[in-house]
């Protein structure tokens, strides 16, 4: 380091950093400010420190009242000031956020309470600094059911249940990673002294990385980086403190479901057998990507997550006073995005959201609307609190349909590469459409499904990334909120690829495969809805009494003979001790199984008259849908078009509870034959 350089704040590293990344020309203060989530008068109070830094590094910047600011250098030489600056920028102290990330993780190793004199100095701060510190430390992790604790003469420390720490530590590995080492973590590659060397055993991580990409592999599961992430964090907490406990390996039961399967694997690979509560809680997870053909596609979860988005995307019509019916897209994007947002919330794994802050500037009324709905559909749903930064990936999803526009396709092809989540990258996508017709976005992925060869032979001719690459292929990094300064990159790689050869080849037109489409599974798929709507059935239950009488008189609807009843009344019984069936917005059970009882799909709904009250329930009658026990996945996609209808087309239901069974077979069949045209089946 060389000592004559002035020292530099966070914000003054971030300012030089950003001009370096620039093309170069002039840009603004308030520019700069937007690029780096600042504000411009922060940028104002930075420019003279940075300005010695740079004059003093012997470089050349210009600051001019009419124009502007200039970092007047070639590409060369800033690369040597980039290096300079990566190595010469010294902190008086942490900035307050890296602080408190640093105190919290000394706890969380700590196996003793630890003196706060000694914190201090460890973190170059007065007692009182830290005592505000602790504050807001102890306010954070008691989400997570952990407390802190701090006696004179003794100390501080944290207090929680095991799960409940490890929560937290995993919460606070993510918080703490740079975009740079997110994509290094995400590839398996642990830094020394780096965020995640100082809370996990990276020896320990690199193997867990390891088995839940074969995991992925043999499950044929594609889980989002950021879901990757979180649960290979777990993973490794997890085993660390099993190990440091002395578990030991034990006969098990053969695995039946993937997270029985994915808890045996990390215990084949350490040794270890993950207690019950461990192999439970990976069942949670893995519910939110992974939906299985024994019901659950067709079941209660699904309904009442159909519901919740129906019941938002309504709210933010009316907020906005726009209609979203012509996106077919958002209601499934939509629905994909709130199953793992869910389990984050219920779990209390926080998420940040790198584009908050530029969501609520940039956006205040789309994010006035889209919070206004989480609310209340908190309310209505008793649902747990939705945070700000949740609320804002499903502002991105709205704000993706609201900057659609009908541009046609564009000459050059890019792919947007984000570690986020799809609703950063879908929202980013539709900004590049609206704003460059001459880019045409090919797709999203996340980071984790870059590959060169693949891109080449889609015609890809540039990656737009939301975090650096280290990839072999033309890529530039850009905010998802696309600022002035992005927009000022994209001009500059629109320029330089309209003077280049195209990178790739064009791509073929892509073969559907089977689940996708084909001339035998269309027909296999028309015929099993056809024959479920010649089978429509509507019964009255006459004075059924409970939901045990509703039980008894669906196992009979479908089958006469009393060995085929008896064994639907079984697995209805069997589902309904798993959970509760009842459908709240539709007042109605939702009996459905998989049985060898029926030959093809069934559907039916059963009149209570009276209706069955439970405490808080009037139960008007119950849905029946039952399905081949097969591994045939015609019947379950069947079942699902039909769940959805139920939810989605309110007239449906209201058909069915008042008997009208000619009309009910009619409108369904509408709306089936609409959303397999829509599908292009």
């Amino acid at each position: 380091m060389s000592e004559t350089l002035p020292s530099l704040t966070a914000n003054g590293h971030k300012l030089i950093d950003r001009l370096l990344t620039l093309p170069q020309g002039w840009v603004t203060a308030a520019m700069l400010a937007e690029s780096i989530s600042v504000s411009r008068r922060t940028v104002l109070r930075e420019l003279p420190s940075v300005e010695q830094w740079i004059a003093a590094a012997g470089y050349r910047f210009v600051r001019s009242p009419g124009q502007g600011l200039l970092l007047d250098e070639p590409p060369a030489r800033r690369e040597q000031m980039r290096a300079l600056l990566n190595g010469s920028t010294v902190y008086a102290e942490l900035p307050r956020r890296q602080r408190r990330q640093k105190l919290l993780g000394m706890l969380l190793q700590a196996r003793e309470p630890m003196k706060t004199a000694a914190l201090a100095r460890e973190l170059l701060v007065s007692e009182s600094t830290l005592a505000a510190d602790l504050d807001e430390i102890g306010q954070w992790v008691s989400s997570y059911a952990v407390t802190l604790h701090r006696r004179p003469g003794v100390g501080v420390w944290l207090k929680g249940e095991k799960l409940s720490c490890r929560r937290a530590a995993a919460a606070l590995l993510q918080s703490s990673l740079t975009e740079e080492e997110l994509q290094a973590v995400l590839r398996g590659n642990f830094a020394a002294g780096g965020a995640f060397a100082a809370l996990l055993n990276t020896k320990i991580a690199e193997r867990v990385w390891q088995v839940l990409q074969q995991f992925e592999q043999k499950e044929k599961l594609r889980l989002p980086d950021a879901g990757f992430l979180t649960l290979a964090i777990h993973c490794t907490l997890a085993v660390q403190q099993l190990r440091e406990q002395g578990g030991s390996s034990a006969a098990v039961h053969p695995p039946e479901n993937a997270a029985q399967r994915l808890g045996a694997a990390l215990g084949q690979a350490f040794g270890l057998t993950l207690p019950t509560e461990e192999v439970q809680y990976l069942e949670q997870y893995l519910a939110a990507y992974i939906t299985g053909d024994d019901g659950e596609k067709w079941g209660v979860g699904e309904m009442h997550l159909r519901h919740l988005t129906g019941r938002l995307i309504s709210e933010v019509e009316r907020a906005m006073r726009v209609d979203f019916s012509g996106y077919a897209s958002l209601r499934d994007n939509l629905f994909t995005h709130l199953r793992p947002m869910l389990l984050r919330v219920r779990e209390q794994i926080h998420m940040d959201n790198p584009q908050l802050d530029t969501i609520q500037r940039e956006y205040p009324q789309l994010w006035a609307a889209t919070r206004a709905a989480c609310d209340t559909v908190e309310m209505e749903l008793a649902l747990p609190h939705i945070p700000d930064s949740e609320a804002a990936y499903l502002a991105m999803h709205f704000g993706a349909v609201l900057e659609q526009n009908g541009a046609l396709r564009q000459a050059a092809r890019v792919v947007v590469a984000c570690p986020l989540g799809m609703s950063s990258s879908r929202f980013l996508a539709s900004r590049i459409e609206g704003e460059f017709p001459t880019l045409k976005v090919d797709g999203c992925c996340s980071v984790r499904e870059l590959d060169p060869e693949q891109l080449h032979s889609r015609g890809i001719d540039l990656v737009i990334a939301t975090v650096p690459l280290e990839l072999a292929y033309p890529s530039i990094t850009v905010n998802p909120a696309l600022l002035e300064p992005d927009r000022a990159l994209l001009r500059d790689a629109v320029q330089r690829l309209n003077g280049t050869v195209r990178t790739g080849t064009p791509a073929e037109p892509p073969v559907a495969s089977a689940a996708e489409g084909g001339l035998r599974y269309t027909y296999r798929l028309t015929r099993s809805m056809l024959q479920m709507l010649d089978h429509l059935c509507i019964q009255t239950v006459r004075k059924p009494g409970s939901r045990q009488g509703l039980i008894d008189a669906a196992s009979r609807l479908f089958c006469p003979n009393e060995d085929g009843a008896r064994q639907v009344a079984q697995k209805l019984r069997r589902r309904e001790a798993m959970g509760d069936t009842y459908i709240k917005p539709l007042f109605a059970l939702l009996l459905h199984c998989k049985t060898n009882a029926v030959s093809d799909c069934r559907f039916g709904y059963l009149q209570a008259q009276p209706p069955v009250y439970e405490a808080g329930k009037m139960i008007m009658g119950a849905l029946v849908l039952l399905a081949p026990d097969t591994d045939d996945p015609i019947p379950v996609e069947v079942m699902r078009m039909v769940s959805a209808q139920l939810i989605e087309e309110p007239e449906l239901i209201e058909r069915l509870r008042t008997g009208q069974r000619d009309a009910a077979v009619q409108l369904l069949e509408e709306k089936l034959d609409r959303l397999f045209s829509e599908h292009g089946n």
